[in-house]
């Protein structure tokens, strides 16, 4: 067994360039665009097989499109999970609010920053909120009535939803209703939210310059931050002052905040970093998400006939969503840094080589999806007796490191999703819209959607 494990020089790589590795794969008159990294992985798997070595910068990373792989990645990840790190984030943080929060840390301080989030896994904290969240929803479909135009369109759908993303994230986290259906200070939330991923995104994926100068892209992460901040740190003023003075009462009404101020392990600043993650990490993802879902709805008619005789089965609700996770998963890849020599499909990778499982291309492929392009939501109900992979599709990632909103996030759209089913047909001229790369992947285009009352 051990003379049949090849060593990590024998994974198949593309012709390798000195000083740039295979960076020039991706420069400016590549062969690929850094936006569309799916399609680019997908392409060199198909040459060079499902596991393949590349050299970006100065780092040797390992990516597979074989779900084995990734099960084997995740099996080996450790109890503290290290990925990729966001390091112009952690700079930031660190020199300005004494605080990096969970997002850009790594190991010990990572783990005492999760402990934090943890809570919004749990099924009966996320439930005291259900009643908020319709109230949320329905003003949404009220706001789709004025927010069509004359033909019953609305354009750019995904933009309208960040809009109730905000709102119903706000429930939770600062704990105090945003009302950015039909205010305006939802725009300059809006605009701050999509500069913060879009700063992060340059920061990241360019040469590390900021470190020098303040970049294009350190300034929108700054500028973006700082509008967030200074939002979030007001409302939070109002709940510590509620945590000393009527503890009980926070406990029962906002559950998650109850949590967050009581925990020990946290400062004030670590409790105001934490509160701004919650608070952006589900924004642009939710409202992609529920833009893709109600695209693929008004593609298939039947599909959205049958969900609206289950409006009030929450478990066919959430296979649509499953569905529009495992087309359109807004994450690309789960990426770790290995803790320790592990073999992945015959190869051993050495300690601290980094892994990219891209499940956007695992959950697209016919080896583990029958009818992989379709949308069906049936696959996912229970009785459709239908098995496939555990790790072909993992929009939420997996294990330790796994997102926290998961179920919080499901929690709104399942909810967002009947409401507007109730209320509108929805159809659709446009056929195929894919995604890019802006930190999180999210639509190339426009996505719009008309929207018909039911009884029209």
């Amino acid at each position: 067994m051990l003379n049949s494990i090849k060593s990590f020089l024998d994974i198949p790589s593309p012709m390798s360039l000195p000083l740039l590795g295979h960076t020039y794969l991706f420069l400016p008159g590549g062969k690929y665009k850094s936006e569309k990294l799916t399609e680019a992985i997908k392409d060199i798997s198909t040459k060079y097989g499902p596991i393949v070595r590349l050299k970006l910068g100065n780092t040797d990373i390992v990516v597979t499109t074989n779900a084995d792989h990734t099960e084997t990645l995740f099996r080996n990840e450790g109890i503290r999970p290290i990925r990729p790190p966001f390091p112009a984030l952690y700079h930031y943080r660190k020199k300005t609010f004494n605080s990096v929060g969970v997002v850009p840390g790594n190991g010990e301080e990572w783990y005492r920053f999760r402990g934090g989030v943890n809570p919004l896994l749990k099924t009966s904290l996320i439930n005291v909120y259900r009643e908020q969240q319709e109230d949320v929803s329905r003003s949404f479909v009220n706001y789709l009535r004025n927010a069509v135009d004359d033909n019953y369109i609305l354009y750019d759908t995904v933009e309208h939803l960040m809009n109730f993303a905000i709102e119903v994230t706000s429930l939770v986290c600062p704990g105090q209703r945003l009302r950015c259906i039909s205010d305006e200070p939802a725009e300059q939330l809006k605009s701050a939210s999509k500069d913060f991923m879009d700063g992060l995104y340059k920061t990241l994926i360019g040469p590390p310059i900021w470190k020098l100068f303040e970049t294009d892209g350190y300034k929108q992460l700054k500028c973006s931050h700082q509008i967030i901040y200074r939002t979030i740190e007001s409302y939070l003023k109002d709940f510590q002052k509620m945590y000393k003075t009527n503890p009980n009462f926070l406990k029962e009404t906002n559950p998650f905040m109850y949590t967050l101020l009581s925990n020990k392990n946290l400062s004030q600043d670590d409790c105001n970093m934490l509160a701004i993650e919650v608070f952006l990490g589900g924004i642009d993802t939710t409202a992609t998400t529920m833009a893709f879902t109600l695209h693929y709805l008004a593609q298939n008619e039947s599909v959205q006939e049958k969900v609206r005789q289950n409006l009030s089965d929450d478990s066919y609700l959430k296979a649509c969503i499953k569905e529009t996770l495992r087309l359109r998963p807004t994450a690309g890849a789960n990426s770790r840094f290995l803790p320790q020599d592990t073999v992945i499909g015959g190869y051993l990778i050495p300690k601290n080589t980094l892994v990219s499982a891209f499940s956007s291309i695992t959950s697209h492929s016919e080896e583990y999806f029958k009818n992989a392009d379709q949308y069906i939501p049936d696959r996912w109900l229970r009785n459709s007796n239908t098995a496939f992979h555990k790790f072909a599709s993992l929009p939420f990632g997996y294990g330790p490191r796994m997102c926290p909103g998961k179920r919080l996030v499901e929690n709104e759209m399942v909810i967002l999703l009947r409401e507007i089913l109730k209320n509108f047909k929805l159809e659709t001229d446009s056929a195929h819209i894919g995604m890019v790369y802006r930190m999180n992947r999210i639509a190339e285009k426009s996505i719009n959607i008309k929207f018909l009352h039911t009884n029209h």
